[in-house]
């Protein structure tokens, strides 16, 4: 059941009933009243309540969230959060604990003023253990910790952690509470009594980190842990197996090989919605539930509109050009027929739509007169006539099909300025007569120059449309269906030449057959252009289309034709951070090698999307938040990049190589192990020595390919049975 809002009037003699007939009369979870409007809203499910008073991200109570029952009139806006998850069921939400200083104003002033402030501390829900971020269905690990600051930090940074005041419990928990598959560790001051190779110092290193650097520290030292569990083993001397007890092993104690491939080891991951701005945050959870379309979608359409809006209005920030860059983005969704993106687009771009309707209706009357005008002058006179009244132009800017000709033409000559293409068949595009054959290399070399400079340019011998066109913008948001776009995708010339690195990617997976509706639904769908979270968005984007956000200065207070919206100083670290991550990722043997078109350019893409954002958001800078908000999209379709468009690796790798020939030599010999000397010396030639050797079969140990064993005093190489199947 969802939550449910209706209107009392302030000054109402009967209070409101705060139960009702469509839930059965089953008293809610928690009710929240305006002490403006009167509305009030009731939650019935944790899910509800969860998306209308919490902030997950920053385990806060979101704003206007009149929540404690023994004091309705006042305010737990930014209240600490910690949720209660269901011990048996680790992923579970059932509670929250919610501790702070609630506040109560006095409404009849504006601004509305602080008149009292107590301390609280309430739960909504069931009680249950402290954890968060456990129902992250891609995490490859989990924290546990006794230390409630560094959980809340933990927390924030987006990390599965767990917290019980007895470390050794916190392992125990998650020990039993999680997947084999996930590898477990303990961090805190002191370490535990038990466990303690799987423990992490928090020191002051750790405590200092941002959050974009947290996953990394413990990405390493999980790699560190494993390597060092491995060595310890290796080096403890083995015992003597008995014949009797390799019958009585089973198998089931064997885990599932994980590929060897890079691609693997970046899982898809949820579109980084709360990191995004309130309003726009908002719009898109409104969109995607109206609709009842991915969320990933939802976020691809509305930021798509907000770079449509922001690309005319402003420049990017670039370090080699005062001028800065063009803030236009370019957006590419993967989604079958039915994905429903059309009508995400429909809902966000309200407001757009009525613009160009209202400007197309003005562009029809004015060409009525100007044709009515025509036909009064004279021959003789027309000519100079038409060059002193030029005939009005189509003021349409957002396409759903046009070909790269067309559109450079219409920039030319000026009938365009600000365009965006949006079409639900990118197949059609990719696979187009402009993509193919000797037209292609010309139409990318011209959409990627529009992308880069706001530039176009066309000279042919035989055309009155030749000429150049500057300070021109293009905003692209396709979708695709997967069998469609896998060509294009994989296509070295789309990708080599920078045309594809240039999209923010994102392919959700399908929610059909989850989209039912309901009563309540369908009378909810009635009053969806009501909703405040959609209206706020409209409005924002009216005042844009009006011109009436502020307008940016530049250094000499004039207004340049793109104002930069510039980073502030702690944007830049964030920026700068967000660079280097990207490019220590593009060395040798690591996780963008083979990606560098990609990578490359992660922080040409945040530091547009975090312009558009920032004009949208209507500030005068792009600030750390904004850029924060901007690196984890980037980062989301950097990973969905690597993980979708199956990039190929130019060589397969030596521990490739080693499983093959360890599988293809016990299929021979009909066995399932070999003596430990005997592989070395028949490996493929490169890995013969220990040195070159040990690294691949360690590898080939951590990621369940084979383990060692000792029988008679000899080790053995064992492979896992799945692979013998």
């Amino acid at each position: 059941m969802g939550e449910h809002k209706r209107g009392c009037g302030m000054n109402a003699k009967t209070p409101c009933d705060k139960t009702i007939d469509m839930f059965g009369g089953a008293a809610p979870l928690a009710v929240s009243t305006d002490p403006v409007t009167g509305n009030i809203t009731e939650y019935h499910s944790i899910e509800d309540f969860t998306t209308g008073c919490i902030d997950e991200r920053n385990l806060k109570v979101k704003p206007e969230s009149y929540i404690y029952s023994k004091l309705p009139d006042y305010n737990c806006e930014e209240c600490t959060v910690l949720p209660y998850v269901n011990p048996e069921q680790l992923s579970e939400i059932v509670g929250y604990a919610i501790k702070g200083i609630a506040k109560k104003y006095d409404t009849d002033q504006t601004p509305h003023k602080e008149i009292d402030s107590k301390k609280i501390s309430f739960s909504i829900g069931k009680a249950g253990l402290i954890a968060s971020n456990t129902n992250n269905k891609y995490m490859s690990y989990v924290l546990g910790t006794d230390n409630i600051d560094l959980f809340v930090k933990l927390a924030k940074a987006g990390e599965a952690v767990v917290l019980h005041k007895d470390i050794d419990a916190a392992y125990q928990i998650i020990n039993n509470g999680m997947p084999e598959t996930i590898f477990k560790m303990l961090v805190g001051e002191k370490p535990p009594a038990n466990n303690a190779d799987l423990f992490i110092q928090a020191d002051e290193d750790l405590k200092n980190l941002s959050p974009n650097l947290i996953k990394k520290f413990f990405f390493d030292k999980k790699q560190q842990i494993i390597k060092s569990i491995e060595s310890n083993l290796i080096a403890q001397p083995q015992v003597e197996e008995k014949p009797a007890d390799r019958k009585a092993e089973k198998l089931d104690n064997w885990q599932a090989p994980i590929s060897l491939r890079n691609d693997t080891l970046i899982q898809s991951k949820p579109y980084p919605i709360d990191e995004l701005p309130e309003v726009v945050r908002n719009a898109i959870l409104a969109t995607a539930e109206y609709v009842q379309a991915p969320v990933a979608m939802a976020a691809q359409c509305v930021l798509a509109s907000i770079s449509f809006l922001a690309q005319g209005k402003v420049n990017a920030p670039k370090e080699t050009n005062r001028e800065g860059m063009p803030a236009s983005l370019f957006f590419l969704t993967e989604g079958g027929s039915g994905g429903r993106k059309s009508s995400c687009q429909k809902l966000v771009e309200l407001p757009i739509r009525e613009h160009e309707r209202q400007q197309y209706d003005e562009y029809k009357k004015s060409l009525e007169d100007w044709n009515a005008r025509s036909k009064t002058i004279e021959s003789k006179e027309f000519a100079q006539w038409a060059l002193d009244n030029p005939r009005p132009t189509d003021p349409t800017s957002i396409f759903s099909d046009i070909t790269i000709e067309t559109l450079t033409k219409f920039y030319i000559k000026g009938i365009v300025k600000n365009a965006s293409l949006s079409s639900d068949e990118a197949g059609q595009f990719f696979d187009g007569h402009t993509m193919k054959g000797d037209t292609a290399k010309s139409a990318l070399g011209a959409f990627t120059k529009l992308f880069d400079d706001g530039y176009c340019q066309r000279n042919r011998a035989s055309s009155d449309d030749n000429g150049m066109a500057y300070d021109v913008r293009l905003t692209f948001n396709l979708l695709g269906q997967r069998a469609v776009l896998a060509g294009a995708l994989n296509d070295p010339t789309l990708r080599g030449q920078g045309f594809l690195p240039r999209f923010i990617l994102t392919a959700p997976e399908s929610i059909a057959g989850q989209r039912t509706h309901t009563i309540e639904f369908r009378q909810k769908l009635k009053n969806s252009h009501k909703d405040p979270r959609l209206t706020k968005f409209w409005n924002r984007c009216r005042d844009i289309l009006k011109d009436e956000l502020p307008v940016l200065l530049n250094e000499s207070g004039e207004v340049p034709y793109f104002p930069v919206m510039q980073l502030s100083g702690e944007a830049e670290l964030l920026e700068l951070e967000f660079y280097n991550e990207c490019e220590i990722l593009q060395g040798s043997g690591k996780q963008f090698e083979f990606m560098q078109p990609f990578a490359s350019r992660a922080n040409e893409l945040a530091r547009r999307l975090g312009a558009v954002l920032a004009y949208f958001e209507n500030k005068s800078e792009i600030d750390s938040e904004i850029m924060q908000a901007a690196c984890a999209v980037i980062r989301h379709s950097l990973s969905e990049w690597f993980r979708y468009s199956d990039i190929e690796i130019a060589d397969e790798s030596d521990s490739e190589k080693l499983i093959k020939y360890l599988l293809t030599k016990c299929k021979k010999e009909k066995t399932n192990r070999l003596q430990r000397t005997v592989a070395m010396k028949g490996a493929p030639l490169q890995i013969r020595k220990a040195k070159e050797f040990d690294p691949c079969l360690n590898e080939l140990i951590e990621f369940n390919y084979v383990r060692l064993v000792t029988i008679n005093r000899s080790t053995y190489i064992e492979l896992n049975p799945a692979l013998l199947k």
